[in-house]
C-alpha cells in the first residue's frame, strides 16, 4: 500500500508517495565495504535490485511485502554495518527518489515563548544546528523527516517545517546527430559557413558581435561569471588565465578538475567546461570566444546530489565571493520538483545581497524534455520558475524552436543552440586522455582534442544568456539583477509565430530570442535604470 503525505513544501502543497518496497541506506562510518555483505546476504533472502547512490545514500528496491521490507531494514541495522535507513518518496510517475536527510528547516511565529519553543524541540527530540535570518536547520533522530514534518506542521506555534530531501539532478546537456564541423553562428549568423548555407538562416543568432561593437569591447574584466556545473579544465587555452575562487564541493578544496567515468568509453565531468567555453572562453587564448571573453570565471563543481542543505551553500559561495552573474545548465532528474523552502531563499538572497546589494543575475537552462515547466502533477522545473531566475529556452541557427525544449509561461527568453534541421554548437572541450578500467588510454571530453563541435541542448543557451549579461553590466555596472533581467526580456526580438505572443510572451519562446546588441544599447541608454 503506497501511504501519501501531504506537506506545505516551497509554496505549493505537495503529495509524497512513499514507496512501499525502496529504502535509502547509508553505511556506517569506515563500513561501507561491510555493508555490502549484508546486502548481498540480503539479496539471498529476498530479491532486491539496487536503485543507484545517492550521495552518501544507496538506494536499494527490497521486493517483498512491505511488512518483511520492515523486518529486513530492522536486520540491516542490528548488523551495524548502517548508520542510517530513510524512506523513499516520489513526487510523480518517474519514480525518481526524494530521501530525507535528516534535517529540517524550521521557523516559528514571531512573538512565540522561547519556553513554547524548548517544549516543542523536546517532544519531538530536535536539536538547532543553526540558525539563519528568522529560520533554524533541526536535525532529527527521526529517518522520516517527511511526517515529522507534517505533525510539526499542524502545531500552532510553527510557521514552517519543511524536510531536506536529496534527490539525483541532472546536467541538461543535448548532443544532437548533426556530425557537420560549425563555427560559432550563434554568436553572428551570416547564413553561410565555409560556402555552405545548409541548416543556417542569416540573422538567426544572439547578436553577440553587435554587442560587443556597440561597446567597442568584449566587455569589462571587472565582471564575474559563475558557472555551476560539474567539473572544468581550468588547463584549457580558452579557460585559463581568467580564474577566479574556484571551489569543488565534492572534493572540498579548489580543485575542480573533471573526473572520467573509468567503466565507460564516453561518460565523465565533460559538461562544465563546454558551458565555461560558451560564457566565457576568452579571446586569443585558443580557438573559441564566449559570449563575455573579458569576464572573470568562477568555477563551481557541483555534487550530483540535489540536497537543500548543498544548493543553498553553493549560493551562498558564490554571493559570499562576489559573482555578477551565476549560470546554471542543470535541473533535479524529476520530472515533478517543487522548490524547497531552503532552495528557493538561497536564489532570493543571491539574486537581491549578490554583488554588494545589486543582487546576482541567476540564469538556468528551462529543460530538454519539451516539457512544461511548471504543470504539475506531470511536469515542473521548480529553479527555472523562481522569479528571482531567468529561465532560458532554446532556439536553432534556423529561428525555430528546438523540439526538445521546454516550453510555458515562467520562461524568459530563448537562445541559439543546436536543434533538428539546424546545426550544434562549437565550444572548448576537456583536453588530455585517460586510461579506462580496460587499460585502454582514451580521449577526456566530449570528442578528442580541445573543442567539441556538437554541443547543444538548452545547457548551451543558458551560459550563452549569462554570456550576454555580462555584457549588459559591462556596459552599466549600477544595474540591478532585476534591471538587467528586465533588460533582456524587453530587448528580445519576436521569432516564430507572432500569434503564438500574448501581452509579447510565448510559451515557447518566452519573450523571444535574446538579443545581445539590443539589450547593450539599453543599457547604455541615458534614460536606463
Amino acid at each position: 500500500m503506497i501511504r501519501t503525505t501531504t506537506l506545505r513544501y516551497g509554496e505549493q502543497n505537495v503529495d509524497f508517495r512513499k514507496s512501499p518496497t525502496q529504502v535509502a541506506l547509508k553505511p556506517a562510518i569506515r563500513r561501507a565495504r561491510t555493508m555490502q555483505f549484508s546486502l548481498e546476504a540480503l539479496a539471498h533472502r529476498v530479491p532486491t535490485e539496487h536503485r543507484g547512490s545517492l550521495g552518501s545514500f544507496e538506494i536499494l528496491d527490497i521486493l517483498a511485502p512491505e511488512a518483511q521490507v520492515a523486518s529486513e531494514c530492522t536486520r540491516l541495522v542490528q548488523s551495524r554495518t548502517v548508520e542510517r535507513i530513510a524512506p523513499v518518496y516520489h513526487l510523480s510517475d518517474d519514480e525518481v527518489p526524494f530521501v530525507p536527510e535528516g534535517t529540517l528547516l524550521l521557523s516559528f511565529h514571531e512573538d512565540v515563548p522561547d519556553s513554547l519553543i524548548e517544549d516543542l524541540l523536546r517532544r519531538y527530540d530536535l536539536g538547532l544546528t543553526s540558525h539563519y535570518e528568522e529560520s533554524f536547520t533541526a536535525l532529527s533522530s527521526d529517518p522520516n523527516t517527511v511526517e515529522l514534518a507534517e505533525r510539526l506542521q499542524q502545531e500552532s506555534i510553527v510557521a514552517l517545517a519543511e524536510p531536506d530531501l536529496a534527490t539525483p539532478g541532472r546536467l541538461l546537456g543535448y548532443l544532437p546527430d548533426d556530425d557537420l564541423l560549425v563555427q560559432q553562428w550563434h554568436l553572428e549568423n551570416k547564413g553561410v559557413i565555409d560556402g555552405n548555407s545548409v541548416g543556417l538562416k542569416q540573422d538567426a543568432d544572439a547578436r553577440v558581435v553587435g554587442a560587443w561593437k556597440k561597446l567597442g569591447n568584449l566587455g569589462s574584466q571587472d565582471v564575474i561569471v559563475a558557472v555551476i556545473d560539474d567539473g572544468f579544465d581550468l588547463s584549457h587555452p580558452d579557460l585559463c588565465d581568467k580564474v577566479i575562487y574556484p571551489w569543488d564541493f565534492i572534493r572540498g578544496n579548489e580543485n575542480v578538475s573533471p573526473e572520467a567515468d573509468l567503466f565507460s568509453e564516453e561518460a565523465g565531468d565533460w559538461h562544465g567546461t563546454a558551458c565555461a567555453g560558451v560564457a566565457v572562453g576568452r579571446a586569443g587564448g585558443g580557438k573559441i570566444v564566449g559570449a563575455a571573453p573579458n569576464a572573470k570565471f568562477m568555477p563551481v563543481r557541483m555534487t550530483e546530489q540535489l540536497s537543500p542543505l548543498g544548493v543553498e551553500k553553493w549560493f551562498k559561495y558564490v554571493t559570499k565571493k562576489g559573482a555578477w552573474v551565476v549560470s546554471c545548465s542543470w535541473k533535479a532528474d524529476a520530472q515533478v520538483y517543487p522548490l524547497p523552502h531552503r532552495i528557493a531563499r538561497a536564489l532570493h538572497h543571491c539574486a537581491t545581497n549578490g554583488r554588494d546589494g545589486k543582487g546576482s543575475v541567476i540564469v538556468f537552462a528551462a529543460g530538454n524534455c519539451g516539457e512544461e515547466i511548471n504543470d504539475p502533477p506531470r511536469s515542473q522545473n521548480g529553479f527555472a520558475i523562481h522569479p528571482d531566475v531567468l529561465a532560458v529556452a532554446a532556439s536553432t541557427s534556423l529561428d525555430r524552436r528546438a523540439s526538445y525544449s521546454a516550453k510555458g509561461r515562467e520562461l524568459a527568453v530563448c537562445a541559439p543552440s543546436a536543434g533538428r534541421g539546424g546545426l550544434a554548437i562549437t565550444t572548448a572541450d576537456v583536453t588530455g586522455t585517460y586510461v579506462d578500467i580496460n587499460g585502454v588510454e582514451r580521449s577526456r571530453g566530449y570528442e578528442a582534442g580541445e573543442y567539441y563541435s556538437q554541443f547543444g541542448g538548452t545547457s548551451s543557451s543558458c551560459p550563452l544568456v549569462a554570456g550576454i549579461c555580462s555584457l549588459v553590466l559591462s556596459a552599466n555596472p549600477n544595474l540591478t539583477a532585476s534591471d538587467v533581467r528586465n533588460i533582456i526580456c524587453a530587448t528580445a526580438r519576436k521569432i516564430g509565430r507572432q500569434s503564438e505572443y500574448q501581452n509579447g510572451h510565448s510559451p515557447s519562446f518566452g519573450y523571444g530570442c535574446v538579443d545581445a546588441e539590443a539589450a547593450v544599447r539599453k543599457a547604455l541608454a541615458d534614460d536606463c535604470p
